[in-house]
């Protein structure tokens, strides 16, 4: 299965996200990769930390993880999104992150029609005006939103249907 992280914008965690659905895969005992493809380098820092192995070439996981570059115009954005079983587009509830959403939605689909596509609001603070305007807001992103209160494993389970 390949996942695919993406957002139009930087700043709103998806390395973060890669990361943790990395750290969630193996302890459901699964064989996962990231392929970073961000210029950062986060995860594949990250992953340097704590101790995983690295995408090895022609490499057979369970589970294959990209982490892409912000932005939608970058030439791996759009072979991640169109390799991807399941494209998750991660912002932040500020409104122009979710404007951008709605965009990297659109992207996904007409990039991969046949990628399940759903949307993850992360930095959400429920006390906060904008954390409690999630479910209002998810209705302007043009695909499902994965409920920002569920454990890994659960995002999982609902990305997958």
């Amino acid at each position: 299965m390949v996942i695919t992280l993406l957002a139009k914008k930087g700043g709103v965690g998806k390395s973060t996200v890669c990361l943790l659905l990395h750290e969630a895969f193996k302890k459901a005992g699964k064989s996962v990769a990231i392929q970073d493809w961000d210029a950062q380098g986060t995860s594949t820092r990250a992953l340097s930390l704590i101790d995983s192995q690295r995408v090895m070439p022609n490499g057979e996981y369970d589970v294959h993880l990209y982490d892409t570059p912000p932005g939608l115009e970058h030439q791996a954005t759009a072979a991640a999104v169109r390799s991807a079983d399941i494209a998750i587009v991660v912002t932040s509830p500020a409104p122009a992150d979710i404007w951008e959403a709605a965009e990297a939605v659109e992207f996904v689909k007409a990039n991969n029609p046949d990628a399940v596509v759903r949307v993850l609001f992360n930095k959400v603070r429920r006390n906060t005006l904008l954390g409690r305007l999630i479910e209002e807001s998810g209705k302007n992103v043009g695909a499902p939103v994965i409920p920002v209160h569920l454990s890994a494993r659960e995002c999982y389970q609902h990305a997958v249907g």
